[in-house]
C-alpha cells in the first residue's frame, strides 16, 4: 500500500505573461502571450498526480471565482480539498517570463492565506505518508501559526511521516525561529542554488559562488537532510554526510515557470510509492528538466515521459 501527499501549501491563481524583458520602472510594454492558469501549490499537486499517488490538498480555499477555479482544477486531476474554507477569494500571482526563459513574480495575498490556526488539526497523517511543507506559509501570521501547530502535532505523536519542506524564495526574509520549529521534524530542505546561498548566508555558513555541493553538505551539517537543486547541472543531495550529485538531462529551456513545483511533487509522489532516494531524485530531476521545454506553470510531464528518459 503507497503512502499519500498531503500538501499544506497554498494553492493560487497565475496570471502568465511571457515578453522580451521585464519593463524597466515607469515603462510600458505588451506581453507576446498571456495566460491564466491555477498555480502555486496546485502545480505540486499536479506533478503528484503524474506519478498516479493519492494526493490531498488541505491548504485553505476562498469562496469567491478564483476559490471556485481553483476547487474545478483539483476535481479534475483528482485532489479532494481536506482543508478549511476561509473567507475572500485565492490570491493570484503576476509571472512574467523573458526571452531568456527567467521568470519575475509579482503576488497578492487572498483566501489562501487566511486559515485558521487549527486549520490542520483534523489532518490525518499517516507513518508513510509524505507531508509538503512551503516556505511560503511563513509569510504570513495565520498561516505561519497553523504550520508551527501541525508541526508540533507531528513531532510530539512521533508520526514518522516524511516531510519536504520546499523552502522557496522567502528563505531570505522569513523568521529563523520558524524555520527551527519545521526543521525540528526532520524534513528533506530543498532549495534551489539561489536559496541556498541565502540560508547559508543567514546561518552564518562560508559557502564559494557555484559550489553546490559545498553548500549541501554545509547546509546538511547544520540541518540535517538537504536537496540542493542547481536546473540543468542536475541536484546534490546530502544527509549529514557528503553530498551526492544526481545528474539532470540536457534541454533547450522555453519557461522555467513551475519546474521547481515539478521536481517537488515528483519527488514527493516517488517517495510515498516508496521509491528509493536515488532514483526518486533521478526522476524528479527529469520532471523538472522537461518542464522547462514547455510553456506554462503545470507542465510536469507523464510518468512514461519520466521514466523513458530517467
Amino acid at each position: 500500500m503507497s503512502g499519500r501527499v498531503l500538501h499544506t501549501g497554498q494553492v493560487v491563481i497565475d496570471l502568465t505573461l511571457r515578453l522580451e524583458a521585464v519593463p524597466e520602472p515607469g515603462a510600458d510594454v505588451f506581453a507576446d502571450e498571456a495566460d491564466m492558469a491555477v498555480g502555486g501549490g496546485f502545480n505540486v499537486l499536479a506533478a503528484a498526480r503524474r506519478l498516479d499517488v493519492e494526493t490531498l490538498y488541505a491548504g485553505p480555499l476562498g469562496e469567491g471565482p478564483f476559490a471556485q477555479a481553483a476547487r474545478g482544477a483539483l476535481e479534475a486531476i483528482g485532489v479532494a480539498h481536506v482543508g478549511p474554507i476561509t473567507p475572500g477569494d485565492q490570491g493570484y500571482c503576476v509571472a512574467m517570463t523573458d526571452a531568456r526563459a527567467e521568470r519575475t513574480f509579482v503576488s497578492t495575498r487572498g483566501a489562501e492565506t487566511r486559515g485558521p490556526v487549527d486549520a490542520f488539526d483534523h489532518l490525518e497523517v499517516r507513518g508513510d505518508d509524505v507531508v509538503y511543507l512551503s516556505g511560503y506559509s511563513l509569510t504570513d501570521t495565520a498561516s505561519t501559526a497553523a504550520l508551527e501547530r501541525l508541526v508540533g502535532r507531528l513531532v510530539e505523536a512521533r508520526v514518522g511521516c516524511t516531510a519536504l519542506f520546499d523552502v522557496s524564495p522567502m528563505v531570505g526574509s522569513v523568521p529563523l525561529p520558524s524555520l527551527e520549529r519545521i526543521g525540528a521534524l526532520g524534513p528533506i530542505w530543498s532549495l534551489n542554488e539561489r536559496e541556498a546561498g541565502l540560508l547559508a548566508d543567514r546561518l552564518g555558513l562560508r559557502v564559494e559562488a557555484g559550489d553546490h555541493a559545498g553548500a549541501c553538505e554545509a547546509l546538511s551539517g547544520r540541518l540535517g537532510t538537504v536537496l540542493v537543486r542547481a536546473g540543468e547541472q542536475g541536484s546534490w543531495f546530502a544527509d549529514g554526510g557528503a553530498a551526492v550529485h544526481t545528474p539532470s538531462i540536457p534541454v533547450t529551456p522555453v519557461d522555467t515557470n513551475g519546474a521547481g513545483d515539478a521536481h517537488s511533487g515528483v519527488l514527493a509522489a516517488a517517495l510515498a510509492r516508496g521509491t528509493a532516494m536515488t532514483t526518486a531524485l533521478r526522476w524528479a530531476n527529469v520532471a523538472g528538466a522537461l518542464t522547462t521545454t514547455r510553456f506554462g506553470p503545470a507542465t510536469c510531464p507523464s510518468q512514461a515521459e519520466i521514466r523513458a528518459l530517467a
